[in-house]
């Protein structure tokens, strides 16, 4: 009897034995560990009782706990338990053992998400590589192309995808990155960090809107950073982010970059343009120049009452004023965790993948409650407005499998009993019978509107990760402008979502924008 031979790559490990393991060969045999979970993907099959070559020794009943016993060991040593095993018996008193490991976090450390947002050429992805890189930038964009993420935005240099980047901390405040191989890695980044900080980098361009609002809708956003460049100042888009995110009543901070290419007037009159923009009704909000540390307490004190908008100014080329704004960021506080996981579950989803070996797999964001591994939910709506049961088996943050997540954490579930073709974006995950709504009675407000809107209108709707046309049936006052506030009434084009009495959407078609509110589902 022999099994194939054992492959240099994937995540299938042959120990013929372990045991007398000196703490030295320990931390080797800890390292190969942590290279199999990497081609696994989190997860890693160890045959205990075989040779490198295949072939089928087995162990006896005494070396087979010891085996495991410091196998054991060795998982601990890198965030990492042997979640199962399965043995067969090959002679008389003679087994082999399989067992699966898995990468493990018992407690994910604190995380916070941080919406960047900002005109095109704001100096957004620099920033941000700044901050997870740990680098200065050329000053020719260097650091924007270490951090983009589709070759299309390598040569233009814009962000069309949303690009989520993670920055740990570590428990003194230090960044938790710039110590490791690959600053990017986010399994990495979340094991070895007390809090992460989720850059969620929205585009900027006109065309981009709809990435824009789906990542402010669709993931659990705690607060808002606004990045203006020095050179091009609050453009026309860096004034409409600011008043969508202060509308939706995020807390706001603003950055301005590229400070050390212009003189301090220029920068004097870019803050006096914020502070008038914030100064407008509906958006009724205090400026706070940060210069120093007892402002960067001030302005965490003051950014949760989302009264005051702190204003940083940094050179990602100089690196001024970047210190400041890592301490802001390490201080910045979470949602409070009181009502986290009382509530039923909902999830909505992003991504849905087919994935080799485990199936079926969605992305989604966790928007209130706790979901655990092995629990049974509904999943939905399809076209007809039906759910059906699925099973969670597995749960992964960051590329770590977990055994719960809780409102604000963005996961990957590995779910059992639907195929991806019955899935799409704008699903939900919950408990019970849920009820769909196609048309629906709701509060809104016009930002910007060329002309007039009547009833009829068509535009897309956006929530959470729903996006469809909804029409507006009825409108209370007839006619709408730029600055009117209605009820209406919205019907879905296509098929019926889920949705829920006081969930906040957006709506946007051509140049209008609007906000709005669900008061009843009809």
């Amino acid at each position: 009897m022999k099994l194939p031979r054992e492959s240099d790559e994937g995540k299938v490990e042959y120990k013929l034995i372990l045991h007398d393991v000196t703490p030295d060969r320990l931390q080797e045999l800890a390292s190969q560990m942590k290279y199999r979970l990497e081609e696994g993907n989190g997860e890693a099959f160890y045959v205990l009782g075989v040779t490198n070559e295949g072939e089928i020794i087995g162990l006896s009943r005494e070396e087979v706990e010891t085996s495991i016993s410091t196998l054991g060991k060795i998982a601990n040593l890198i965030n990492a338990k042997i979640v199962y095993r399965r043995e067969a018996e090959v002679r008389k008193g003679r087994y082999v053992v399989e067992l699966l490991v898995r990468r493990f976090k018992e407690k994910l450390p604190v995380e916070v998400n941080v919406a960047v947002m900002g005109h095109v050429n704001a100096g957004k992805s620099t920033v941000t590589g700044a901050l997870v890189l740990g680098k200065l930038d050329d000053g020719n964009g260097g650091l924007r192309s270490t951090i983009a993420r589709h070759l299309h935005e390598v040569l233009s240099g814009r962000t069309s995808s949303i690009t989520l980047r993670l920055i740990g901390f570590d428990d003194n405040g230090k960044i938790v990155n710039w110590q490791l191989k690959d600053p990017l890695d986010e399994a990495e980044v979340t094991m070895s960090s007390s809090k992460v900080i989720r850059l969620v980098d929205l585009g900027g361009h006109e065309r981009y809107l709809r990435t824009t609002l789906k990542g402010l809708l669709g993931y659990e956003i705690n607060y808002v950073m606004i990045v203006v460049g020095a050179d091009d100042g609050l453009s026309i888009m860096g004034k409409e982010h600011l008043a969508i995110a202060s509308v939706l009543k995020f807390p706001i901070f603003v950055l301005i970059t590229k400070i050390d290419k212009y003189p301090e007037e220029k920068i004097k009159s870019i803050i006096t343009d914020i502070k008038n923009i914030l100064k407008i009704p509906g958006i009724n909000r205090l400026a706070l120049e940060v210069e120093d540390e007892d402002d960067v307490i001030n302005a965490i004190l003051a950014i949760k009452s989302k009264r005051v908008v702190p204003i940083f100014k940094v050179s990602n080329v100089t690196g001024k004023g970047l210190d400041l704004l890592i301490k802001f960021l390490h201080l910045l506080p979470p949602e409070s965790e009181a009502s986290r996981d009382i509530e039923p579950p909902l999830v909505y989803i992003d991504e849905v993948y087919n994935v080799t070996g485990v199936g079926t797999v969605v992305l989604g964001s966790v928007v209130r409650g706790k979901v655990n591994i092995n629990e049974s939910l509904m999943i939905g709506p399809n076209k007809a407005g039906e759910f059906k049961e699925v099973r969670v088996k597995s749960i992964q943050v960051n590329r770590i499998f977990v055994d719960s997540v809780s409102r604000g954490n963005i996961a990957t579930f590995a779910i059992q009993g639907i195929d991806k073709e019955s899935l799409r974006k704008g699903m939900v995950m919950l408990k019970g019978s849920p009820k769909v709504i196609r048309r629906f009675k709701a509060k809104i407000f016009i930002l910007h509107h060329p002309t007039t809107i009547r009833e009829g209108y068509v535009a897309t709707l956006h929530s959470y990760t729903i996006r469809q046309a909804a029409r507006f049936e009825k409108i209370q006052n007839k006619v709408l402008r730029t600055g009117d506030t209605s009820e209406v009434i919205l019907s879905f084009l296509y098929r019926p979502e889920y949705l829920e009495r006081g969930q906040i959407f957006v709506f946007r078609e051509g140049r209008t924008r609007g906000v709005g509110m669900v008061l009843e589902p009809l």
